[in-house]
Order: C-alpha cells, then structure tokens, then sequence
C-alpha cells in the first residue's frame, strides 16, 4: 500500500517535468516504476534463490537425461 502511494507521488511530480522528453523516455520511466511497484509487491527475503529455481526448472530435464 505504501508503495503504490510513493510511486503514485512520483509520477505526480515527475510527469509535468517530462512533457518535453520523448515518448520512449517517458515509456521507460514508467516501466520501470511499475516493474518496482510488481517486485514490491512479492515477499523477496523469504524467496528462494535463483539457484533454486534453475535447479527446480532443470531437474525433470536431467532425470530424463540420465535414463
């Protein structure tokens, strides 16, 4: 909820800054404050590695490998 209230704040004051940028400039700003909004959305401490998740993606893959 906090989140979503400081990204709203920043587009509030941000945007009137960046009327004269391009179009792509401004598609960027907002991709990248609403890919922070989604992440702080998700419990990031408590989820398991990257590691994990290849080793969880891959393993059906090299149990067939083996047979």
């Amino acid at each position: 909820m906090c989140t979503t209230v400081i990204v709203t704040l920043i587009i509030l004051f941000e945007w009137p800054k960046m009327k004269q940028n391009p179009k792509k400039d401004k598609m960027a700003f907002l991709t990248l404050l609403l890919t922070g909004l989604v992440l702080s959305m998700f419990n990031l401490p408590q989820m398991s590695g990257p590691t994990e998740w290849i080793r969880t993606l891959f393993k059906p893959f090299g149990e067939f490998m083996e047979k």
